[in-house]
């Protein structure tokens, strides 16, 4: 008698919700996924049941003969799987504590924030966006997102996305200095000054081969600071992609060359062995929000 492997629930779920919206695009937005994903697993699927369940046409999906009749027997079984885990989750939510750095809280993951709770109504999140020195050993957080370069001890990690320099400012400023048509007139114009990170404005310089600066100067006192400051007084350094929904709203224009990848990237660190599923969720869901920053 011939053996078959399990069919993994991941995959007859990708093919359920595609079949139902006839859509991969729609399946990948109900499951928090990309469309390419969908079609990998529905493909997937296909390849390991020998069987054609979609026919793929210019005006979209239709299914098979065979995929309507294996989307009807699955369905409810799903659907059977789904009410029983939330009858599980609903007296035993899964708490996920987070820390993260501010710009990637407030630029990419607080404006989408409703759809990950929509998606996992059973995770609870708390969210911590200090800056603050975190020991994962002492059981403060459960997982730490943050800009460095690995090892961490006792921790594992995995980089989410590498990160770049690009300066910006008010419209009215670039354009009072003509920043969009000569790069070496930052030498001229106002400058964001970090006290925490005295040394960015110079390696900055250094590194694209621009003068001297000679033009007025502002300090504040962290990234967060200066980031506000770019708004309304004058050129900051900015960590790009976290900061492109700031760039592509207009409130700022991107000037002078953009330098990187830096040597630290933006990576998700949790203590070896001990990472809460919970987190798995959460840092798929981010990682795909930054893929679509970079795109």
């Amino acid at each position: 008698m011939t053996r078959h492997a399990p069919v993994a629930i991941g995959l007859l779920r990708a093919f359920e919700a595609a079949a139902r919206l006839r859509s991969f695009k729609a399946a990948a937005d109900e499951l928090c996924v990309t469309a390419s994903a969908i079609s990998q697993q529905v493909k997937s699927l296909e390849a390991q049941l020998g069987v054609t369940l979609f026919d793929r046409h210019a005006r979209g999906l239709s299914l098979t003969a065979a995929g309507e009749r294996y989307a009807a027997d699955i369905r409810p079984h799903i659907a059977a799987i789904d009410a029983a885990t939330r009858r599980l989750r609903a007296t035993h939510p899964a708490l996920l504590r987070v820390t993260l750095m501010p710009p990637l809280a407030s630029r990419v993951v607080f404006p989408r924030l409703a759809e990950f709770r929509a998606a996992h109504p059973d995770v609870e999140l708390r969210i911590d966006t200090s800056l603050r020195e975190i020991d994962l050993r002492q059981g403060e957080v459960d997982l730490a997102i943050r800009s460095g370069t690995p090892p961490w001890p006792g921790c594992t990690h995995e980089k989410l996305a590498d990160l770049w320099i690009q300066p910006v400012c008010p419209p009215a400023v670039a354009a009072r200095f003509g920043l969009g048509s000569d790069p070496a007139a930052l030498a001229r114009a106002p400058l964001v000054h970090m006290t925490e990170r005295p040394d960015s404005w110079p390696l900055y310089f250094s590194v694209v081969g621009l003068p001297a600066p000679t033009g007025e100067s502002y300090h504040v006192d962290d990234y967060t600071a200066a980031i506000e400051a770019a708004e309304t007084l004058g050129v900051a350094l900015a960590a790009l992609p976290l900061e492109k929904p700031l760039i592509d709203s207009g409130r700022v224009t991107p000037v002078g060359p953009v330098i990187g990848p830096l040597p630290n990237g933006i990576y998700a660190v949790t203590l070896a062995g001990k990472e809460p599923p919970a987190a798995r969720l959460f840092l798929d869901w981010v990682s795909e929000l930054l893929a679509g920053l970079a795109r």
